[in-house]
């Protein structure tokens, strides 16, 4: 039987208060557990003089910010140690990691897209957006570096995202199925279905195989059923290709039905966004050339 006994004071055991001199005594509290007894002695009582109300008060204010400090110091380790894992398993470059939307060269003719794709990334992060992005334009014109923009601004928030082209996606799938793989194809796509925010870059640049075509049309098809049920993973796509041409990069031996499926999924799936610019890339070197040469 468990009994808690009376508690009681040692009056030989006390300490003087230093202001006053009035005598604190502590107590012991002592219970049976389970046949065991148990004893508990307490911190010293403290006094009610004025003095040592004023000393009481400031510890007890020490003490607490003292612990919201500790707090607040794990709640950052925590969170660093979260950010790490995020970026290792975002596959995210060290390249794709620097593109940010504050080193991203805005002019006239991708301004509007730029404010419009800040604020998407704005309303993912609070969880205000399910939609996703198809970014259409020519090579250089920063679909690339707009998409990891967006993706960064979820990492700092702590939120997980993937990263990948389409072969490396694929790739991964494929050496889930070497024995020493620790982790299963459906945990893979699994993985892609339900992550915050997955993002193929470049699709149509590679044609997948029969397999890869099937893999992907998994993945794509699963992920529309979730946003349907308004669970959040959106998609991100880049690509130089338009609805029609994409579908034709996808497609295998002439059969296009497949392909078909799966843009037109994702045309479902996501706002399309067209960057109309020149290539940053020639342009830079351009200037480069003539910095060089003039």
């Amino acid at each position: 039987m468990n009994q808690i006994l009376k508690p009681s004071v040692d009056k030989n055991d006390y300490i003087e208060c230093e202001y006053c001199k009035n005598k604190l005594y502590r107590k012991t509290i002592e219970w049976q557990l389970y046949g065991d007894k148990k004893v508990l002695t307490l911190d010293y009582e403290r006094c009610n003089c004025k003095e040592a109300e004023v000393y009481w008060n400031e510890y007890d204010l020490k003490k607490l910010k003292m612990l919201e400090e500790e707090r607040k110091l794990e709640l950052m380790q925590e969170f660093a140690q979260k950010a790490e894992k995020i970026i290792k398993n975002s596959k995210m470059s060290k390249r794709n990691l620097n593109y940010k939307f504050e080193n991203f060269e805005i002019n006239s003719n991708n301004k509007k897209v730029y404010q419009s794709l800040k604020e998407y990334s704005e309303k993912l992060v609070n969880s205000k957006e399910r939609k996703g992005l198809i970014l259409v334009g020519n090579n250089g014109v920063g679909k690339t570096h707009l998409a990891c923009s967006i993706a960064n601004e979820l990492i700092k928030n702590g939120i997980p995202i993937i990263y990948g082209t389409l072969i490396n996606l694929l790739t991964e799938l494929k050496n889930s199925y070497d024995s020493d793989n620790n982790i299963s194809e459906m945990e893979i796509i699994k993985l892609y279905e339900k992550v915050d925010l997955l993002i193929i870059d470049d699709l149509g640049k590679e044609k997948p195989s029969e397999w890869g075509l099937e893999k992907l049309f998994t993945i794509i098809n699963s992920t529309f059923f979730i946003v349907a049920l308004y669970i959040f993973p959106p998609v991100i796509i880049t690509t130089n290709y338009n609805q029609n041409s994409l579908a034709e990069r996808l497609s295998l031996n002439g059969e296009i039905e497949t392909a078909n499926s799966i843009i037109s999924r994702l045309y479902e799936m996501c706002y399309l966004v067209k960057i109309n610019d020149i290539d940053h890339r020639i342009k830079k070197k351009k200037v480069s050339n003539c910095a060089n040469n003039c």
